[in-house]
């Protein structure tokens, strides 16, 4: 849901993301970590089907409901900062793929550079030059507009 912005989409990237690992389960090496294996394919996933030229536009939620539901999961969200929260879902859902990926990897799932390293098959260098640049770019969607 952190990379697609859109329930349907991340249903469709969740299946799509086990039926490749079902699939190549024999090439997993099992002296690394399983869940790293496994979304370094939903990335992969992700940045190959789902991010074709529709998926450009940014997203809106579809229904009021579905957008409540979202920020609610949010925890400790109180009514005086909603709108920061819709704001910075709107910044990061407007990030390029690769800097949307990284951000999620590192502020949603908690992995650290080396991790998304290894899962994005980049280097460590390519990912810190990514979350600053998402970072620089989320912070300036968020003072300017």
């Amino acid at each position: 849901m952190s990379l697609c912005g859109n329930k349907t989409e991340a249903e469709d990237l969740f299946q799509e993301t086990w039926l490749k690992a079902m699939r190549h389960y024999d090439k997993f090496d099992k002296a690394k970590s399983f869940d790293k294996w496994l979304y370094s394919i939903c990335v992969n996933t992700y940045k190959n089907v789902l991010s074709s030229a529709h998926r450009r536009l940014q997203y809106c939620f579809s229904t009021s409901e579905e957008s409540d539901t979202f920020f609610n999961s949010i925890p400790e969200i109180d009514n005086t900062n909603r709108d920061d929260y819709y704001e910075l879902h709107a910044a990061i859902t407007s990030l390029s793929k690769k800097k949307k990926a990284v951000i999620v990897l590192h502020f949603f799932k908690a992995y650290s550079v080396s991790e998304i390293a290894e899962m994005l098959d980049i280097p460590e260098g390519t990912v810190k030059s990514r979350l600053s640049a998402a970072k620089s770019e989320i912070k300036r969607r968020m003072t300017h507009e």
